[in-house]
């Protein structure tokens, strides 16, 4: 992931051939070549329709290649290079090489398609509109900057497991600056247009030649390790409540083996008792006692085991959202004390952000003033 940004969207199918044969083979080379690339390799080309590529290990690995490779995509250039790969059409290193790709697509850059970018004229109304600040002056806004945005958006499959399993996906959305969990400014993006293309003028990652946001850009290998803390944070509930449903169907089943096994136990002791005047057959009466004993542990082990549930979840695919927006600086005044508090305006959804909480990292439009100098979410976060 920490390359994600150079990543070319791949989505698995070969470029479109050229007329004639010369053709074709450059349109795979170039796919190749952009291939081993996003996959980490390095390539050369000392001439056309010859590739020398070197591999990591895992991707080596993955498309059955040494991790120093010679591919060749001209019939007549195999012939001569026994020691190469021939990459065409139907090859089956051609197929492995597409099905890396299909992984390696999974990450995307997009472009928010926006008609116009400027400060809107009313931007204080609709501020005031949307969040409320709460035991405090009216705010006064003083500085607008206008910065690319950058969200990663996290698309994971959610395994529930226990006798059965069931799956669900769910979203992920993480601001690769400030690290603020995003995913409940997603419904507000449903409408917004994304091209895979930047804007004419925009540098990698940045919207319209627009500046990204002045401040420190965490890595992406962050960024993921807060998506996986956020995912958690989601699905621990989810994993509760059907923990809590299955309980039920196993302190049913519990009740059921355990009746059994009192009712067989009972049985045998009451043999045992009635036999005391033979030592051999006592023996053998309490040989099955301990046999049942032994077997009604397994069958507790067994049940308890059948209806735990755990959760899996896989990575299965991650967005780079670009859009620019408004970043206007207010000044709160509180009591004695002034607060300067940035809000977002976002021109690609044209709705102002909720706020994110430095203290539990939630979404909230109700501000309450801190001790530290800091807006929180709720009151008793401020005391």
């Amino acid at each position: 992931m920490a390359g994600a940004s150079s990543i070319r969207p791949l989505d698995g199918t070969l470029p479109a051939a050229r007329e004639g044969g010369r053709g074709q083979h450059i349109d795979l080379r170039r796919f190749v070549m952009d291939l081993v690339a996003a996959g980490g390799g390095i390539v050369e080309a000392p001439e056309d329709g010859v590739l020398h590529v070197a591999l990591p290990g895992e991707t080596a690995k993955e498309l059955g290649l040494p991790e120093f490779a010679v591919l060749v995509f001209d019939y007549d250039a195999a012939k001569e290079t026994p020691e190469a790969e021939f990459v065409t059409f139907g090859s089956p290193v051609l197929d492995r090489l597409t099905s890396l790709g299909i992984d390696l697509g999974r990450v995307t850059r997009q472009y928010a398609v926006v008609p116009s970018v400027r400060v809107p004229p009313n931007l204080m109304d609709r501020i005031e509109a949307r969040i409320g600040f709460n035991r405090s002056r009216r705010p006064v806004l003083r500085t607008t900057s206008i910065e690319a945005y950058e969200r990663a958006v996290f698309r994971f499959v959610v395994s529930y497991i226990s006798d059965e399993r069931f799956v669900e996906a769910l979203m992920v959305a993480v601001d690769t600056t400030t690290l603020a969990d995003d995913t409940d400014l997603l419904d507000e993006a449903r409408a917004v247009y994304f091209s895979p293309q930047p804007p004419d003028g925009a540098g990698d990652g940045v919207g319209e030649g627009l500046p990204p946001a002045a401040v420190r850009r965490p890595s992406y290998g962050e960024v993921v390790r807060k998506a996986v803390a956020y995912l958690q944070a989601r699905v621990r509930p989810r994993l509760a409540v059907y923990q809590a449903e299955v309980r039920g169907y196993c302190e049913k089943e519990l009740t059921t083996v355990l009746g059994f096994y009192e009712k067989t136990m009972a049985d045998l002791v009451a043999r045992r008792d009635a036999a005391t005047d033979d030592p051999d057959k006592n023996a053998r009466i309490d040989a099955k006692i301990e046999a049942c004993r032994l077997d009604r542990e397994r069958r507790i082990a067994d049940v308890v085991g059948k209806y735990k549930m755990t959760a899996q979840a896989r990575l299965d695919s991650v967005t780079l959202q670009v859009m620019p927006r408004v970043k206007a600086l207010l000044e709160v005044e509180h009591k004695d004390t002034i607060y300067t508090q940035a809000v977002y305006y976002n021109l690609a959804t044209n709705m102002v952000e909720a706020l994110a909480c430095p203290r539990c990292g939630r979404r909230f439009f109700s501000a309450y003033p801190a001790g530290d100098g800091v807006f929180v979410c709720r009151p008793e976060e401020a005391e």
